[in-house]
């Protein structure tokens, strides 16, 4: 049971009732993830409830030899030991390390609470005083463990619990496993991507300021409400890390010196340890600080705002704010951090916020023409969502995101008709195959998996040589599914279940984030530098365009006549494929674009940028409708076959279904 299936690579799991090493017997699992799946457990002897963790080694296992997997035991085991030894109360207590067929579990304290992602996505952006207690004590588990030796590897606002005993840094399984030379190899970034350092992302080895940067980034999220660096999919957030900063903070007030020096891009500048500590006890032994910072939070009921207000009126001088000092000597720029930090300057800020506790999220904005408006007629509550794919009957709404599972809705009645699992982390892209019988989902995790739309069972499944899963697309006969990964485009031959070929630009280093097939059978991929069209049958390629932004979606028109792209600096420029030359740039979002598509019906083409939907005429390049959705980032777009309705799936785990007149 410890080893890989035998079908892609995935590991088989455990049952309730089960007993692990010989005493801890498994209660329900909690939660998992990419490397690692946790239970509630409970020890036979001792009566205690517990949290045992196993971890994924099989599944990044490869073709090792057996005196490989013996040294990678070997070594997994010396690095829980290591774990084991940190001692702080802030970090979850680690009880035991035990083997069960031939893989390791990690047996932990039982932390009952919520996870900082929760709390922030029920309860908005928290006020900074609340958030520097939090922090504080994370950085100090981060001091602990560092001075041990683990790297956490994995600080994000999912791994910090909110308990009775205050906040509590859990999950030290990557940094376990981090150290496997053959994992690294592999070019997997281990951790969620929007909380993965620069030097990481760039394929560099964990250091100890590789945590204080995600923890700066948890930081960032725990009081702005979003997170630093949002993106469609893994490798966008990952470029946008190593090649943008974060927007300016407008709610962390006294924190901004803190959380902009624990951002830094430069390991070596970064805030340590120490550094952070001391600067947060001397913010919390301030009042005058968090007077000064104070903002009114005032919930608005069902539309689910909240008003955010600076006490002190323009009109009155603020006094100068605190000067800090670390407790021991600092480079020069980080003594400037510390005596810059000023009072919070938001004034009538409104900011509506992303609820995710059951109520129906908020009826979206709707502009444009009367007659031709989109008219709202369903809204579908999930997970959040970041990929969208109609069956090509229209009969089923695909969704995936959040939660690890692919919801599948009845488009006429707008109920869910199951769910697919099976991945082990976000779900980045679906898609139907030409038939409608099958289902490709793949995500961060680097995992394929071809699901039975009748039976909603998985037929096969495949790993991209741990590479995550940007964006797949079927061709247009169905034989071949092209996987856009970090490094290149993979195809793959669904009759024969192997690889067919690997696409990758003769461009030095680029890397590669979204394809599309167009019905004529060309494949479009867009990449950090160019945008190319690929004949796959030949294997040979055309650049169409070279980029100057980031491209984060594609979309070609019914004819495969037109290429829309939508790119990171909130333009969406139409091409034209047969002439390779640029048609005309849509302005309008003030946001990158995260999804375009085209209407099946007519020229329409509609692209999301943060919470902007709008239609366009592609024809003319003329604005038609604007849908606006509050706060909640539009990360999807699908139309239907017909062209009638158009879905779109945001971060409020909403996908709203849309009558299109046009």
């Amino acid at each position: 049971m410890g080893r890989a299936s035998p079908e892609g690579g995935l590991p088989m799991t455990e049952v309730p009732g089960q007993l692990v090493a010989g005493q801890y017997q498994l209660v329900a699992e909690i939660g998992r993830g990419g490397f690692g799946v946790v239970w509630r457990a409970r020890h036979e002897r001792l009566g205690r409830d517990v949290a045992a963790k196993k971890l994924f080694l099989a599944s990044h296992a490869g073709s090792l030899g057996t005196d490989q997997w013996q040294e990678r035991s070997r070594r997994t085991f010396r690095e829980a030991r290591s774990a084991a030894r940190i001692d702080h109360p802030a970090a979850v207590r680690i009880y035991d390390v035990v083997e069960h067929e031939g893989d390791p579990w990690i047996i932990m304290e039982l932390v009952h609470g919520r996870s900082l992602n929760a709390v922030v996505r029920s309860e908005g952006p928290l006020p900074p005083r609340r958030v520097a207690e939090i922090v504080l004590r994370i950085v100090g588990a981060l001091n602990a463990a560092h001075k041990a030796g683990v790297v956490h590897r994995d600080v994000n606002p999912a791994n910090v619990l909110i308990g009775e005993r205050g906040a509590v840094l859990t999950d030290f399984g990557i940094a376990v496993i981090q150290g496997d030379p053959s994992l690294t190899h592999t070019g997997v970034v281990m951790g969620a991507p929007a909380y993965t350092s620069p030097e990481r992302a760039r394929g560099e080895q964990a250091v100890p300021a590789s945590d204080l940067w995600s923890l700066g980034a948890t930081l960032y999220y725990a009081v702005e409400g979003g997170r630093p660096f949002p993106g469609p999919n893994a490798n966008a957030v990952l470029y946008s890390i190593l090649t943008t900063d974060p927007p300016a903070p407008r709610l962390a007030g006294p924190l901004t010196p803190v959380l902009n020096g624990l951002l830094h891009r430069d390991a070596c500048e970064r805030l340590t340890a120490d550094d952070t500590i001391a600067m947060l006890e001397a913010l919390l032994q301030d009042e005058s600080v968090w007077a000064d910072a104070g903002a009114t939070i005032i919930r608005t009921g069902t539309d689910q705002r909240i008003a955010v207000t600076d006490p002190i009126p323009d009109d009155v001088p603020r006094p100068e704010p605190p000067r800090l000092r670390p407790a021991r000597r600092a480079s020069a720029r980080r003594r400037t951090l510390a005596l810059s930090i000023v009072p919070a300057v938001v004034l009538a800020l409104l900011v509506v916020l992303s609820q995710r506790d059951g109520r129906t999220p908020a009826p979206p904005e709707q502009k444009g023409p009367a007659a031709d408006a989109p008219r709202l007629v369903g809204t579908l509550t999930g997970d959040r969502v970041l990929t969208l794919s109609f069956s090509h009957d229209g009969n089923m709404l695909a969704a995936g995101g959040d939660g690890s599972a692919v919801r599948l809705w009845d488009v006429a009645t707008q109920r869910q008709a199951g769910a697919l699992r099976g991945q082990k982390y976000t779900v980045f892209s679906i898609a139907f195959s030409p038939d409608d019988r099958t289902l490709a989902g793949g995500g961060y995790d680097g995992q394929v998996i071809l699901w039975n739309t009748t039976t909603q069972r998985r037929k096969s499944g495949f790993g991209t040589e741990g590479n995550s899963v940007a964006s797949l697309a079927f061709s247009p006969d169905g034989k071949v599914l092209a996987c856009a990964g970090t490094d290149a485009v993979r195809l793959w031959s669904t009759a024969d279940r192997s690889w067919l070929s690997t696409l990758r630009s003769p461009a030095e280093y680029e890397s590669t984030f979204t394809t599309a097939f167009s019905r004529q059978g060309r494949l479009a991929v867009a990449g950090s530098a160019t945008i190319r069209l690929w004949n796959t049958v030949a294997g040979k390629s055309v650049t169409l365009t070279k980029v100057k932004a980031v491209v984060s979606s594609l979309a070609f028109s019914r004819d495969g006549g037109t290429l829309a792209a939508g790119g990171f600096d909130g333009s969406v420029r139409l091409y034209d494929t047969i002439r390779r030359r640029p048609l005309a740039t849509l302005a309008g979002h003030d946001k990158s674009i995260t999804a375009v598509a085209f209407s099946p019906r007519a020229r329409v083409l509609a692209s999301a940028g943060g919470e902007t939907v709008r239609l366009w005429d592609a024809g003319t390049g003329k604005p038609m409708a604007a849908i606006r959705h509050g706060s909640a980032v539009v990360n999807a777009l699908a139309f239907s076959p017909d062209g009638r309705l158009l879905a779109t799936g945001s971060d409020d785990g909403a996908v709203r279904l849309y009558a299109i007149s046009t």
